[in-house]
């Protein structure tokens, strides 16, 4: 490639890329733990800044490089553009596990909601929390495919 050359791939390390924020996820929860029924578990022994997460909260983590103990960071894009990316990337999980899902209450469902039930559901495990993320990365990547290697 010549010097004035541009590449015309994004590189798969690309922080804005879901792919790249659900293999974060998935790394965070293997190394911290994970966590159900709320974004993180801030009364867990751990030993440093970053507690146990549920899915969501560990989007938002591999985001923003820090736990927000709401989970919710505001949506101002000028200030806060990785929230805007984790939104992205939750958004297209939200879909990839269920893209037909409507809650009882008959409103359209957020991605925080499709994540939290399939999150909450009773008998889901970590490891299956771990590979859906991989899973639905790898596929992000197959149907936007941008070059290089994974």
């Amino acid at each position: 490639m010549k010097a004035t050359h541009q590449p015309t791939t994004t590189p798969t390390t690309d922080p804005e890329r879901p792919s790249t924020l659900l293999r974060g996820a998935a790394d965070y929860l293997s190394t911290h733990g994970w966590t159900q029924h709320q974004f993180y578990d801030l009364t867990a022994d751990t030993k440093g800044p970053f507690p146990p997460a549920c899915t969501s909260g560990a989007i938002m983590t591999a985001a923003t490089g820090r736990c927000l103990a709401s989970g919710i960071c505001t949506l101002d894009g000028d200030e806060n553009p990785e929230t805007l990316t984790a939104m992205r990337a939750m958004r297209f999980f939200a879909d990839w596990i269920d893209g037909g899902y409507i809650p009882a209450e008959g409103y359209p469902a957020s991605s925080i909601d499709v994540i939290g039930d399939w999150n909450d559901y009773d008998g889901r495990t970590l490891d299956e929390v771990i590979e859906c993320l991989t899973d639905a990365a790898n596929d992000w990547e197959t149907t936007n495919h941008t070059g290089g290697t994974r």
